[in-house]
């Protein structure tokens, strides 16, 4: 890739150009945290690229809370939006977002709202110039920067950021700035080498822990009840981590009608009065797993705290081929239970040799 320099000032004239027919989302800065916000010719010289993730993922601008599916019987066929670009997307984000893609966007049952999210967004990435202390993502295969899936990324140095394009969208955003020197380009390396080793020293202690990969970890105790209701025992069951993950995709559909008078009269053109919304579910709630007559498959906390984790180490690579925990961190942030990801492995992994004795 060819890398080319761009000023603090010239982005944020980028940034001008892109809003006249786009909306741009990107992190800014908020009692010393990044936040996404949608970006506008007032506050485009507040976008914040420095530090780490944002506290919430970009998944609710292209998989939303709730949104309209269906009217009164008929398919509600989603509008084309205004173009989205996500600008300062980290690398853990830019993973979460492949996943959507292939758990909503391929196949015989693609999501149509979600396609017509996705339609023609532009991916502005940008490399982490510091971790929080519970990112993980290298403990699952990812990097502190994005090296993927991305048109542009922009890595923070002296006075701008170094820009790389993976794609012609990219490579037409920046063909007309400086190439980026040697000096830059020894920073930007510098810089990714730095964090790296910092995010390493922040999970060192798992990674001694941890002596085993956590897809076979899970697997082992899989009938390991003790282990997993003695994980869960500081679980409020306040579905934090469902919420805040950015690769949950569940939802439910739920239908909604107006009994008042001339209800069917209001209800614009062939829709009647009756609509269906699709709005986030979670699986750690009591009645995601219950069905019509009562029954529920996951009646006990620990056995749905268990499944979210079997969901992300384990029959992910049966789906998809991959972890679907990106290491973000955020469900450890969101948790009122101080529950942490890796400490739940490295009991699971301390578990392996007690649960091979009892087979």
């Amino acid at each position: 890739m060819q890398a080319y320099f761009i000023s603090k000032a010239e982005l944020t004239a980028l940034i001008s150009s892109l809003l006249k027919d786009s909306t741009v989302v990107a992190p800014v800065s908020f009692q010393g945290k990044n936040i996404l916000q949608p970006i506008n010719e007032g506050n485009a010289g507040d976008v914040n690229l420095s530090g780490y993730r944002t506290i919430e993922p970009f998944k609710s601008f292209l998989f939303k809370i709730t949104e309209k599916v269906a009217g009164y019987f008929t398919a509600d066929q989603p509008a084309p939006g205004k173009k989205l670009v996500f600008l300062g997307v980290r690398g853990c984000d830019l993973e979460a977002l492949e996943v959507y893609d292939k758990v909503l966007g391929e196949g015989e049952f693609a999501d149509p709202s979600y396609l017509a999210n996705r339609q023609d967004i532009l991916l502005i990435g940008a490399d982490c110039t510091d971790c929080g202390p519970t990112c993980f993502c290298a403990m699952v295969g990812g990097r502190p920067f994005p090296y993927q899936l991305f048109d542009l990324n922009l890595s923070p140095v002296a006075g701008g950021y170094v820009a790389e394009a993976r794609t012609e969208k990219g490579e037409r955003l920046i063909a007309l700035f400086n190439k980026a020197s040697d000096e830059q380009l020894n920073e930007k390396d510098k810089i990714r080498q730095q964090v790296s080793a910092k995010l390493e020293a922040n999970n060192q202690e798992y990674k001694c822990r941890c002596t085993i990969n956590w897809e076979e970890a899970h697997k082992i105790n899989l009938e390991n009840t003790k282990a997993w209701q003695t994980i869960t025992k500081d679980c409020v069951e306040c579905s934090a981590c469902n919420f805040i993950c950015p690769t949950c995709t569940c939802f439910l559909l739920l239908d909604e009608g107006d009994e008042g008078q001339g209800a069917r009269d209001k209800g614009q053109g062939s829709e009647g009065a009756f609509v269906r919304h699709k709005v986030w579910d979670a699986c750690l709630k009591n009645g995601y797993a219950r069905v019509a007559g009562g029954a529920n498959s996951r009646p006990k906390l620990y056995e749905r705290l268990q499944n979210r984790y079997h969901c992300k180490f384990d029959y992910s690579f049966d789906r998809l081929g991959r972890y679907t925990c990106v290491g973000c961190g955020r469900c450890i942030d969101g948790c009122a239970g101080n529950i942490d990801m890796r400490k739940v492995y490295a009991e699971l992994v301390r578990q392996v040799p007690l649960t091979a004795k009892l087979e």
